[in-house]
């Protein structure tokens, strides 16, 4: 069996992986590693066999519906590729808090969430495919491929799932904190994120080891005339601020 995976494919990462004895085979990927706020969410996906296309890389039509890097789909497409998913294969998922992320670090905590939605597969895979540089601390081999998910239909499939569930997170989120506006840029720094978050200070799902919310804090306490906020405390001093305006 192969250690890695070959720098050059000439087919699927998954055929691949096949080829080289491991049966059972999960693509692993996240969603939310730069947003200001909300959580980091990973998904594992196994497809069967006969689910993985195997005439090319692209397109990939074996589960009936658009199946790509969830960034080059639409909402309208993730989520018709969602349920699909969610039908045809072995999912599981991981989330990593914005408190976990704090204490962490957002990539510790991204690790973290891969390795808890693997753990979460109701099988256990023989081989993970992981989109990018780095693989979570597992007892499984573990492949990592650049732009994996858009080489590795499987991967693709864990891009879709923890888009699609974290974005239904931070729109859920949006119910408890309307005033960040939640449901319109799902944590990610906007400009109108950034007016709301100068505005009323963070929540309890901001990341305050992020730079422009603790920065946020430092701004609102020099315009209320705390001299301390100009000394260059660091995030930890930084005290948590409080959305006041919860729906029921």
């Amino acid at each position: 069996m192969l250690s890695q995976l070959p720098k050059s494919l000439s087919e699927p990462p998954e055929s691949t992986a096949q080829a080289s004895g491991f049966c059972r085979v999960a693509g692993v990927d996240e969603a939310g590693r730069g947003p200001w706020a909300g959580p980091v969410v990973a998904a594992a996906v196994i497809l069967e066999p006969s689910c993985v296309a195997h005439e090319g890389r692209r397109p990939w039509p074996s589960l009936g519906v658009k199946i790509d890097d969830s960034k080059r789909l639409t909402p309208a497409q993730r989520e018709r590729a969602y349920p699909v998913i969610l039908e045809r294969a072995v999912v599981g998922v991981g989330i990593a808090s914005s408190d976990t992320i704090d204490a962490v670090n957002i990539f510790q905590a991204t690790l973290r969430a891969m390795a808890t939605a693997i753990d979460d597969l109701d099988a256990q895979p023989d081989l993970v495919l992981v989109d990018g540089l780095h693989a979570p601390s597992v007892r499984i081999p573990c492949w990592t491929i650049v732009d994996g998910d858009r080489l590795s239909y499987s991967v693709a499939c864990a891009s879709i799932i923890a888009k699609v569930l974290r974005d239904s997170l931070m729109v859920f989120y949006h119910r408890l904190f309307p005033d960040y506006d939640f449901d319109r840029h799902k944590g990610y720094g906007t400009e109108r994120h950034l007016d709301r978050l100068q505005a009323l200070g963070p929540s309890v799902l901001h990341r305050m080891s992020f730079r422009p919310v603790w920065a946020s804090v430092s701004t609102q306490r020099v315009e209320a005339g705390d001299e301390e906020a100009t000394t260059g405390s660091d995030a930890s001093a930084v005290p948590m601020v409080v959305a006041t305006s919860v729906a029921a």
